[in-house]
């Protein structure tokens, strides 16, 4: 059994907590803030929570594999993921509204929909266009899961075989752009902006048309597998999550910020050092931070890296509202795009992600504007706003300017090839957006599922 310390409570770090605890290992989580969750997020006014993160689950199996490997043996437990939450499946998925005045409702996997959605919205011939680039994602999704995402440990000499082979380099387009691989199916404008915007929540940089072709696999995951929220919020998982590890008999040690990663004299992992001077000694840590943050919990010199757009989240209480779907994003011709959040079942409650902007460009009173002219007027029923700025999302993660999706991805190697989970640093692991597999709820419990099949088999 091994002393292990997993630094940060968010989803990353959790689900490694629960998986390792659930193992029989010895367990310490040091979060430095007094929640769990991380880019998460919730804020909460009058009885009302607003998620501020993520707030569509997709690929729930990932989910549903970490409560069930970690759940009870007892009968009577409320082991499986659907005991403790409610997965409500999305449709439509999202509202999209084109500059032109266009409007697109994403039906929810079901090809056949989505066909005549895409069809109905975009004109004859779109749906079939569309269905081209989800059939792309689908062979790249099966190019890669059985030898980077299900094979723990694997990396750039896994990738390097691929890319020998002429069928592994037909799919994965090492040299291609997402839009380069769509210009085969794609005529109309209006779909490069959708598939541009499918690139910026991928973690593109800011320059979308130069996502590698490989993001088309996160088209294929949503369409195929489904989206899914969580009714009462997508913090509700978080929570579920902590008690969880609770369960499993981990500790959570809140307001212990961990500072330094402390090494032996052999160069292996000994403990971490905390912001009060307290050191914790461990064998194992599990690092769920930002790379960049990492690099400095290592006192190793920092790598100049691209990160993706630092977003701004404005959290609306709007009274009377009108009927909206879960999510509307209106699309825009020169940039990244806002998005409307409305949960069903509290439908006065509205979270604004604003991406691409710096805090004094995260103007309040600018975006209830934007929203009015594209015909979502609501500025003379807002009760109460509250607003998140790149700067908070920056001091509460430590990502580069508030990035909410990690290092840019704008290459094959970038798009599959993060930071490694298994770290040259003997007895050190890292979990998360910045680390393979890359940012999203299911990629974060999908890292912590590596993490603890390398530690359980070292």
């Amino acid at each position: 059994m091994a002393r292990i310390i997993v630094v940060g409570a968010g989803m990353a770090g959790l689900a490694a907590a629960a998986r390792l605890a659930a193992r029989g290992h010895s367990v310490l989580v040091c979060e430095a803030g007094h929640t769990v969750g991380g880019t998460l997020g919730s804020w909460q006014y009058d009885g009302l929570i607003f998620d501020t993160g993520a707030y569509t689950l997709t690929l729930p199996a990932a989910y549903r594999d970490l409560f069930i490997k970690t759940g009870s043996r007892k009968r009577s437990a409320a082991a499986a993921l659907e005991d403790r939450v409610e997965l409500r499946a999305l449709d439509p998925v999202r509202r999209y509204l084109f500059p032109d005045g266009t409007r697109l409702d994403l039906p929810n996997a079901s090809r056949g929909r989505l066909h005549a959605a895409f069809d109905e919205a975009l004109g004859t011939g779109a749906g079939q266009s569309w269905l081209n680039i989800v059939d792309h994602g689908s062979r790249v999704w099966d190019t890669i899961r059985p030898v980077l995402v299900e094979a723990p440990g694997s990396g750039e000499r896994e990738l390097a075989r691929l890319l020998r082979t002429a069928a592994g380099r037909r799919v994965l387009t090492p040299l291609r752009s997402l839009r380069s691989v769509a210009g085969r199916w794609f005529t109309d404008p209006r779909l490069f902006l959708l598939l541009d915007d499918y690139a910026r929540q991928a973690g593109a940089g800011a320059d979308a048309r130069r996502a590698p072709g490989v993001l088309a696999a996160h088209i294929y995951i949503e369409h195929a597998f489904g989206a899914w929220q969580i009714v009462g919020g997508m913090y509700t998982l978080a929570e579920e999550l902590r008690l969880r590890v609770l369960e499993r008999g981990a500790e959570i040690r809140y307001g212990a910020r961990a500072i330094r990663i402390e090494r032996s004299a052999s160069g292996a992992v000994s403990g971490v050092l905390l912001a009060d001077g307290e050191r914790i000694a461990a064998d194992i840590v599990v690092a769920g931070v930002d790379q960049a943050v990492l690099t400095r919990m290592l006192d190793q010199p920092s790598v100049k890296t691209q990160y993706s757009a630092p977003v701004g989240t404005l959290c609306l209480v709007v009274q009377d509202p009108p009927t909206m779907p879960h999510e509307t994003v209106l699309l825009d011709q020169s940039g990244p795009a806002l998005r409307v959040h409305v949960a069903g079942e509290r439908p006065t409650a509205w979270t604004v992600h604003v991406p691409g902007v710096t805090d004094a460009q995260l103007d309040a009173d600018g975006v209830l504007d934007t929203l009015a002219a594209r015909g979502i007027d609501v500025r003379r029923k807002v009760l109460a706003r509250h607003a998140i700025t790149a700067a908070d999302r920056e001091a509460a993660t430590g990502a580069p300017g508030g990035s909410a999706y990690g290092p840019a991805v704008t290459s094959l190697r970038t798009a599959l090839l993060r930071s490694p989970v298994r770290q040259p640093v003997t007895g050190l692991f890292h979990v998360g957006a910045s680390a393979r597999l890359g940012g999203g709820l299911s990629f974060a419990a999908l890292s912590a599922w590596q993490a603890a099949e390398l530690i359980t088999g070292a």
